[in-house]
């Protein structure tokens, strides 16, 4: 096209080249459109509609997940998980959890807050029975008091057991053991007492005994804790620490 042109400006174009340049095509225009501010802001606008979909999505699958996927017991469902392996479940948990300070869960503590209970109560008991006895509760009731201060000291023996020094770990095999068989002796000097206050037809028997409902379901909970210990600790996936 240029060329023919450029022959015009000379004055030698031919009739032949005069009707191939009628013959040709006009020149195209560019194919694309300027979108305008109407669609603009409709496609921003589904776009936003489908990224906030998805984000409820993501937020309904992270709430299933928390709601079904397997979650770490809280402090006071391992005490319920403890107190569960126990004659007295009940007075187990609630005894405990207002002594529990940990926001972890912690199966030895827990037998450590059991122990300091018993020990507090069986203190309380030893109060009453001095009372009663310098009442004049008779030769029975002495008999009584001692076997229940034998007790006091077991549980003592079995706290200063869970102690640990630098390097060493707060239960051992051995150290089972030997709380084991402290509080089985607690539990006997407790029932001891009472036979004794029974085969003497004690004035003071039924209100021993009722004073002594406490610290017997107590004692005896640690003894189910501590004789339990490793199976517990099964439940919870952790070691003797």
């Amino acid at each position: 096209m240029d060329q023919i042109n450029a022959l015009k400006g000379y004055g030698k174009v031919t009739h032949l080249e005069l009707q191939l340049e009628d013959q040709l095509p006009p020149p195209s225009k560019p194919n694309f459109k300027i979108p305008n501010h109407k669609s603009l802001r409709l496609t921003i606008a589904i776009s936003a509609v489908v990224l906030t979909t998805l984000l409820i999505g993501l937020i309904i699958a992270a709430s299933i997940y928390n709601s079904t996927g397997k979650k770490s017991p809280n402090s006071a469902d391992a005490i319920n998980i403890v107190c569960n392996v126990t004659r007295y479940p009940n007075s187990c948990f609630t005894s405990i959890i207002s002594l529990n300070s940990s926001p972890e869960p912690d199966p030895e503590l827990i037998l450590k807050l059991s122990l300091q209970v018993s020990l507090n109560e069986l203190s309380n008991l030893s109060r009453s029975l001095k009372t009663l006895t310098a009442n004049g509760g008779g030769e029975a009731l002495k008999d009584c008091e001692s076997q229940i201060e034998d007790a006091i000291s077991l549980v003592n023996d079995s706290t200063a057991e869970m102690g640990s020094g630098a390097g060493e770990k707060t239960l051992t095999e051995s150290k089972i053991g030997n709380i084991q068989t402290w509080m089985s002796s607690a539990m006997t000097d407790q029932e001891s007492c009472l036979d004794g206050l029974e085969e003497m037809d004690s004035t003071s028997f039924r209100e021993v005994k009722t004073r002594m409902r406490k610290s017997n379901e107590y004692v005896s909970n640690c003894l189910a804790i501590v004789a339990n210990i490793h199976v517990i600790l099964e439940k919870f996936e952790m070691p003797l620490h």
